[in-house]
């Protein structure tokens, strides 16, 4: 037995204990007490009696299953009933405040024992909500609801209710705690003055996993080519964290070294708001710390196993957060398909590893990613064999050297940030070029091939040979779908209508323009030959910002008093004729109304 498996058999044990907690807490049911006890009885006469190993482990864990349905099913229960009616009193920001596709501005807030997701309408209370950070007090008015149908990211954010704000009255400051970390946040902020705006937004995400004022076809972009989970703060942040601690750690004694560098992962995990992917890999390194001070017998899979059953043992709704769930399966892609793949690769052993590596990611992140954010781009295998060691270096440079930028300030810190700004435009290059890669998407049907095909290639003869045939017609097919004219959603309030390279946007208050970025790269478009706007606010105005970034905009239609730079106020009865679509204005006060149909038709279809 080789001792990569003799490795994995000795985590089985760990793993199958982790399993019984995982489908507990996503069963989630009530357990009466008598149940509890009499299993915890089962599991420990079996664990004493049974000459088994395998029998002491499956009890072990099914009694920790029941305990966490328990746990879960108790956590459910604290969210429903919420007091729905008027709100006045003192809140908590759990997050950070963050905008919405309508211009409003929400954040997650505590009132005493529940969460609440507070939303801000109004122009004062969304510019007072949107300057504030999470740990901060402040005083709301407002009118609570309960969610009409909880989803799995309600539950897993443990948000028991709406808020919606209607005035910010007050700010009473944040605790100690959070007060320093909003304060090592504006430091690092602070010391990025000198970079782009869109430089300093994608530093942010590479080193605190904020996002929020990233540009959006920056967004669409690292969509589009598979790195938006580098905007994500995950395990590879949290190596790279003990990585800037080591000059200290190597000078510890082995508990100290313990004690700090326990701390210092704790610290990075408050600083970056505990979102679910952190929390994994926090609580994978302190499980990676305990058994190398400890030298108990340690191993990769058994890390991740035990950091999961004491995450979902504490926090069963962790289960339900997307986020954590693709957390733990890119780890056990890494843990588990990433060695052989990286070990048959040909070529350079750090292409194969970065290859490897990704690939074994994606594979196991697919069953959770696919049902949930649609077909992978087949472009994320070189973009990330390529900006891997770009992100790893920024991600270093941007909290070591950053600290220090934002101590200083001024021309020493736009000094510290020129191999920032260098790494950044190389990042936002890769993410250009392998958004516009002319390759296709792969799906599940894609990964179960490739993931037959996986098996035929270890193997020899002609079974190989097939294998690697299957590989290549599933990286060469997704890439040959021919695209019919027509329209296509792009979220909910926008529609794309394409024929060959030409396009026609239609976008609603609400539009996204990642969404709408995504549909035109994917109906290959190459010009938008008219953007009509139907809302006159400032949402749409900021799309049109951003596919004119990117793609040829030759026309733009507004409703009166819409603020949108170099666009047409149209007539009632104005026709259009764009590609091959006929576009005539019916209204444009107090919104604009469009119909678009086909060229040569004598119909014209209304906008759905």
């Amino acid at each position: 037995m080789s001792e990569r498996w003799r490795s994995l058999r000795c985590d089985l044990p760990a793993v199958v204990v982790a399993g019984g907690a995982w489908a507990g807490a996503s069963l989630s049911r009530a357990v009466p007490v008598w149940v509890l006890a009499a299993t915890a009885a089962l599991v420990v006469v079996v664990r004493l009696l049974a000459r088994r190993p395998a029998v002491a482990v499956a009890a072990v864990g099914v009694g920790v299953g029941v305990l966490a349905s328990g746990l879960g099913a108790r956590s459910l229960a604290g969210l429903a009933h919420v007091p729905e009616g008027s709100f006045d009193d003192s809140v908590t920001l759990v997050g950070d405040p963050e905008p919405t596709p309508r211009g409003h501005v929400r954040a997650e807030v505590r009132a005493g024992s529940r969460r609440l997701l507070a939303e801000a309408r109004a122009p004062a209370a969304t510019e007072a909500l949107a300057g504030l950070l999470a740990g901060d007090r402040v005083h709301l008015r407002g009118q609570v609801a309960e969610f009409a149908a909880p989803s799995g990211w309600v539950q897993s954010r443990h948000l028991a209710g709406r808020l919606r704000v209607e005035a910010v009255v007050g700010q009473a400051g944040a605790a100690p705690h959070a007060a320093a970390a909003n304060g090592f946040r504006r430091v690092l902020e602070r010391g990025t003055v000198s970079l782009p705006h869109r430089h300093r937004a994608l530093l942010a995400g590479l080193t605190l996993g904020d996002d929020r004022r990233q540009p959006a076809e920056l967004t669409a972009d690292f969509r589009a080519s598979g790195l938006s989970h580098l905007l994500a703060v995950s395990g590879s942040n949290v190596v790279l964290v003990l990585a800037v601690a080591g000059p200290l750690l190597r000078r510890l004694r082995t508990w100290p070294r313990f004690v700090v560098a326990t701390a210092a992962v704790l610290a990075f995990a408050f600083v970056t708001r505990f979102e679910p992917s952190v929390v994994r890999a926090a609580a994978m390194a302190t499980v990676a710390l305990w058994a190398s001070t400890t030298g108990r017998p340690s191993g990769g899979l058994r890390h991740l196993a035990l950091a999961v059953c004491a995450l979902v043992l504490v926090d069963p709704l962790l289960t339900r957060a997307i986020g954590f769930r693709l957390s733990v399966a890119a780890c056990v892609g890494i843990l588990l398909l990433a060695p052989p793949l990286v070990a048959w690769l040909p070529g350079p052993r750090w292409v194969a590893q970065a290859l490897g590596t990704t690939v074994g990611a994606q594979l196991a992140v697919a069953p959770v990613l696919v049902p949930t954010f649609g077909a992978m781009p087949l472009a994320a295998l070189p973009a990330n064999v390529a900006a891997a060691p770009l992100a790893a270096a920024l991600m270093v440079w941007g909290i070591s050297a950053g600290t220090v930028a934002g101590v200083l300030g001024g021309t020493a810190a736009a000094v510290l940030h020129l191999p920032s700004s260098l790494a950044l435009h190389g990042l936002e290059l890769v993410a250009s070029l392998a958004a516009a890669l002319p390759v296709g998407h792969v799906d599940l049907r894609h990964v179960a091939v490739l993931a037959i095909a996986a098996v035929l290639v270890g193997r020899a003869g002609t079974a190989r040979l097939v294998g690697l045939a299957l590989v290549l017609a599933v990286l060469v097919l997704p890439g040959a779908v021919v695209v019919a004219p027509g329209s296509a959603p792009a979220g909910w309030a926008a529609t794309v209508w394409s024929d060959g390279p030409v396009a026609v946007v239609e976008l609603d208050e609400g539009a996204s323009a990642v969404e709408v970025l995504d549909v035109l790269r994917r109906r290959r478009a190459a010009v938008v030959g008219l953007v009509v706007v139907r809302s006159p606010r400032a949402p749409p105005a900021e799309v049109v910002r951003a596919l004119r970034a990117r793609l040829p905009v030759r026309a733009v239609l507004v409703p009166e008093g819409s603020s949108v730079p170099g666009a047409t106020v149209p007539r009632p009865g104005d026709r259009v004729r764009v590609g091959g679509f006929r576009v005539e204005v019916a209204d444009v006060a107090p919104v604009l109304v469009a119909r678009v149909g086909w060229a040569g038709s004598g119909t014209v279809t209304p906008r759905r």
